[in-house]
């Protein structure tokens, strides 16, 4: 039945995918038949484009399902499914180029090839966040949900539990933890209780008809794992082992054979000379005309400010940047000025810290602005960790230090996936991806995703 399901669903997806790339291919040579008066010369028949769309639709559905576009969505799937869309992109450009020199019945316009890659790119994203928007809603309705089980009801457990609970894109209902320990008998986090030991998974897994088990012992022997495993072989439960801190570092694995032993190649995060120049590059190519921004309504946003409370309109503040260097934050103040100069930001709504005009400014991050002259002044990337705070840091531990080996950014993973009601310090995993993958791929895809954060300002306070 869950399979029946599963496939229903992606059919969905897959004849939604259709329909829109149909529609941007269409459109694409109207538009370029439209505009034939300012280019000066006319565009070729349509017949040709009629006669190409299956072909074209049949591969760009065929490079998407190659590239998991039509896979069930998981923890990181909005990034993972933004890099695939423009990988997608650019193979699909390609080939739609190679069927018009390959068919000579089915030469194509450049500038019609181009616009409906570049549309399809935006139109294949629509068609996710409606599916998304669909089947979340029909879930919440029928109070339905993927039904999880977490074993381990320790400082793991309650994270996957948080942000399962969170999830952006899936509604999981946690039916309870399991767990060995004596003293977690009877022991719950919020509605979340332990319902048994790991040797009850079977019977809990049935029972439940649970879709999913996530294991959230980091330290619990591979061979009981396997066990687990194995009990539940055959009852259609998918399972995923949480890992530690270690497992999350090395993200990104190639496994090779040493004579016939396999071994692990974990990605070193390390990024050579070219990458750094071109991210500034990158940088300072969006942040310039970005910084206008700031300019042109910085004279509204000092008003609004100085109205309501005396005090600076610009908020300074040290904080740590690359390799531990100090250097000064610009934002524009959205606190009373008694308010301690370091602390925790707020993280939740009604902190009596905040000015009437300052929790507008949180709300739409528009007190981030002035962030652009960090970014003009080489102190900040568009795309990075977090800046903290020198008190924080001090208390970091060793392997938390890690994320000081990359310039902080004025996004990142955090302010998309992250929780805005846990300190920036409780959020280190998304940092530790980031570092391990970075790559102006990556970047693109996390600034991207930062629009739709900003437009329904979610988490922010």
């Amino acid at each position: 039945m869950k399979l029946a399901e599963g496939r229903v669903r992606q059919s969905f997806l897959i004849v939604l995918d259709a329909c829109f790339l149909s529609l941007s291919w269409i459109a694409s040579y109207w538009i370029r038949y439209w505009i034939t008066p300012l280019l000066g010369y006319p565009v070729n028949r349509f017949e040709p484009y009629l006669l190409g769309l299956p072909l074209i639709i049949t591969s760009w559905l065929l490079i998407g399902s190659g590239l998991g576009l039509y896979r069930r969505p998981r923890e990181l799937q909005g990034i993972e499914q933004i890099r695939s869309l423009l990988k997608l992109t650019i193979l699909g450009l390609l080939v739609t180029m190679s069927i018009s020199f390959i068919f000579r019945e089915m030469e194509f316009a450049r500038s019609v090839v181009l616009v409906s890659s570049l549309s399809n790119l935006v139109f294949l994203g629509l068609s996710r966040a409606i599916f998304r928007r669909i089947e979340k809603k029909i879930k919440a309705e029928g109070g339905d949900g993927v039904k999880a089980l977490i074993v381990g009801a320790g400082y793991a457990g309650a994270r996957i539990l948080q942000k399962l609970q969170d999830h952006p894109t899936t509604i999981y209902r946690v039916v309870g933890f399991l767990d060995d320990s004596p003293d977690k008998k009877n022991f719950s986090i919020g509605k979340a209780r332990v319902i048994g030991r790991l040797d009850d998974i079977k019977k809990v897994v049935q029972s439940e008809q649970l879709e999913e088990v996530f294991i959230a012992i980091p330290n619990l022997p591979h061979e009981r794992i396997l066990r687990l495993v194995m009990e539940c072989e055959g009852l259609d439960v998918d399972f995923h082992i949480v890992s530690d801190l270690f497992g999350v570092l090395a993200h990104e694995t190639r496994i090779e054979l040493l004579e016939d032993f396999p071994i692990f190649d974990l990605n070193s995060g390390r990024t050579d000379r070219s990458y750094q120049v071109a991210k500034r590059v990158f940088d300072l190519a969006l942040a310039l005309p970005a910084s206008s921004a700031f300019f042109l309504t910085y004279p509204f946003i000092a008003l609004a400010i100085r109205l309501e409370s005396k005090g600076p309109v610009i908020f300074r503040q040290e904080r740590v940047g690359q390799g531990g260097r100090i250097f000064i934050l610009y934002k524009y103040r959205t606190m009373s000025v008694d308010s301690p100069a370091y602390a925790e930001s707020p993280r939740e709504e009604g902190d009596s810290r905040v000015t009437r005009v300052g929790r507008f400014l949180r709300k739409t991050s528009i007190d981030e602005i002035p962030n652009l002259l960090n970014v003009l002044k080489g102190d900040m990337s568009l795309v990075g960790p977090r800046p903290e705070m020198p008190f924080i840091v001090e208390k970091y531990q060793e392997w938390q230090r890690k994320r000081l080996e990359v310039m902080p950014g004025l996004t990142g993973l955090w302010q998309i996936l992250g929780r805005k009601d846990l300190p920036l310090h409780e959020n280190l995993e998304y940092d530790f991806y980031y570092i391990k993958n970075r790559s102006l791929l990556l970047d693109f895809t996390i600034l991207l995703r930062t629009i739709p954060a900003l437009l329904f300002t979610r988490g922010a306070y």
